[in-house]
């Protein structure tokens, strides 16, 4: 039996099972999970505003914490998502002391149209009408997804368990790593270096997440850090233009703000790709899934 054959036999049993033991999915399921998103962005956004006075200094702002939440969010439950993102920010920045007009500007209206809708649009497509042109594009959904369903295999309380021991190892150790090598780097003025040093440390948790929980790692993962890359350059400019303007930085946001903020979310996103497949087939059976992964 070839690897491709074993892979569909995987596949068609895991479809089998799922679709044996999936609960419908409900609007009161997606916002009860959203909201547990949510309140788990709420601690780590005033963490890493603790950390920082802006994104693109050391620690948190080589790892922006809440944004694996963020990319995770939006594409499990879609418009909830997206709203647990922009209050969740929001909240963070209020209680880590951010002033009200900064706050609003620098985390939910970037979380919301960057990080989350953003990445959405790019996810799963849109729907356009321009004159006598209208269609539907398919985004990334169809390429990502790819032919067989992510994961391929059934997910235990157990392999959830150590899905989310494994994912808090990770994000402390590059957190951690990057608060500890943050001030070397820069002494040696080679500060930005940091963002793919943390990037590559992160990497071989993809292998250990892939042995738990059984997600494809192929080519269609340049496709998915794709989406990552462009909604995180999306959410540094909206955070930029905020401190140019509001924050009183005018240009020089720009070069100060712009860079660290788009690398930081850049590199935590990269982590939110492995775990948005790990736990796909388990949020689908639980019916908290906005669209099916497939």
């Amino acid at each position: 039996m070839t690897s491709y054959e074993e892979n569909l036999r995987k596949e068609t049993k895991m479809t089998a099972s799922t679709e044996a033991y999936t609960r419908p999915r409900t609007q009161t399921r997606l916002m009860v999970a959203s909201a547990l998103w949510g309140a788990i962005i709420i601690p780590l956004a005033m963490l890493s505003s603790s950390f920082l006075s802006i994104p693109g200094a050391f620690g948190a702002g080589y790892f922006w914490l809440p944004q694996i939440m963020m990319v995770s969010g939006a594409i499990f439950f879609g418009p909830w998502g997206m709203l647990a993102a922009a209050i969740g920010t929001f909240l963070g920045g209020l209680f880590a002391g951010s002033a009200l007009a900064i706050n609003i500007g620098q985390n939910p209206i970037p979380a919301f149209l960057g990080n989350t809708w953003l990445l959405y649009v790019l996810w799963f497509g849109y729907r356009y009408k321009f004159g006598r042109w209208e269609g539907y594009s398919n985004g990334l959904a169809v390429k990502v997804a790819g032919r067989v369903r992510r994961p391929t295999v059934e997910l235990s309380g157990l392999r959830v368990a150590a899905i989310v021991v494994v994912l808090i190892i990770a994000i402390l150790l590059a957190v951690g790593i990057g608060f500890l090598l943050g001030p070397r780097l820069e002494a040696m003025g080679l500060q930005k270096m940091g963002y793919p040093i943390i990037f590559l440390l992160t990497l071989p948790w993809w292998w250990v997440l892939k042995k738990i929980s059984g997600f494809v790692v192929d080519g269609s993962i340049v496709l998915a850090l794709f989406a990552v890359i462009v909604s995180s350059l999306a959410s540094a400019a909206l955070g930029a233009l905020a401190w140019q303007s509001i924050g009183g930085m005018g240009a020089s946001a720009w070069f100060i703000v712009f860079p660290g903020w788009a690398l930081g979310d850049m590199v935590a996103g990269s982590l939110g790709i492995p775990l948005i497949w790990s736990f796909a087939g388990f949020m689908e059976q639980r019916g908290m899934l906005w669209r099916p992964l497939r």
